[in-house]
């Protein structure tokens, strides 16, 4: 039961941010002038992965090394002024206040750039929440299963009494990698299907935790 874990470890994007859509928004206007067709939110996650390099050649864009460093410069600057657009998902808030109630620590653990993270956090008001905040130290979503086991460590908690949320088949993976339970939020980066597809806990909504049993 998810009453039996003394903390919980979650993912930013897709899972306590409802930011799907900014990302195809910014990937539009980075295909267009690449004369790529546009994708949906529906077609992004059926296709959405990580290394995101993978994700971009899905889309058929060139990644050549010089090519998709100019692609990743071309994102951030997009994404920078447009990060505080999007909102946290219907009961963040007060699934956050309930957890810590009961007594459970919480962290982020996520493959977005720490000093983006943190100011994400404060923007939310929600940054006093986590005991961690462990992002990477670039902008290409590299190292989030090194900094999961970095993190596990500074926890300092027995892994049975550990529990890790996110959206994707990469959380799922990095749950395994650290050897902790996992639960995936639908309705973030990837479809219901494929999530469905690795694991039977899978939830539609944060609020679903107060009486999940694992």
């Amino acid at each position: 039961m998810i009453s039996n874990k003394k903390h919980i470890i979650f993912d930013w994007n897709g899972t306590l941010i409802d930011d799907t859509w900014i990302f195809v928004d910014i990937l539009n206007a980075l295909l267009k002038p690449r004369n790529i067709e546009s994708i949906t939110i529906e077609q992004y996650r059926k296709k959405f992965c990580f290394p995101i390099k993978r994700f971009y050649k899905k889309l058929g864009i060139n990644c050549n090394q010089q090519s998709f460093l100019q692609l990743e410069k071309d994102f951030v600057k997009e994404y920078k002024a447009r990060m505080y657009l999007p909102k946290l998902f219907p009961n963040t808030i007060t699934t956050l206040d309930m957890l810590l109630t009961k007594g459970v620590t919480l962290s982020i653990l996520s493959a977005s750039n720490q000093k983006i993270l943190e100011r994400l956090l404060t923007h939310y008001q929600i940054k006093e929440y986590f005991y961690k905040i462990k992002g990477v130290d670039n902008y290409g979503a590299n190292g989030k299963p090194e900094n999961g086991l970095d993190l596990l460590k500074k926890i300092n908690c027995n892994k049975k009494d550990v529990l890790m949320i996110g959206d994707t088949d990469y959380d799922y993976k990095i749950a395994k990698i650290l050897k902790v339970d996992c639960i995936l939020m639908s309705g973030g980066h990837q479809t219901d299907e494929r999530l469905n597809r690795i694991s039977n806990n899978v939830i539609k909504s944060l609020e679903k935790l107060k009486d999940y049993k694992l």
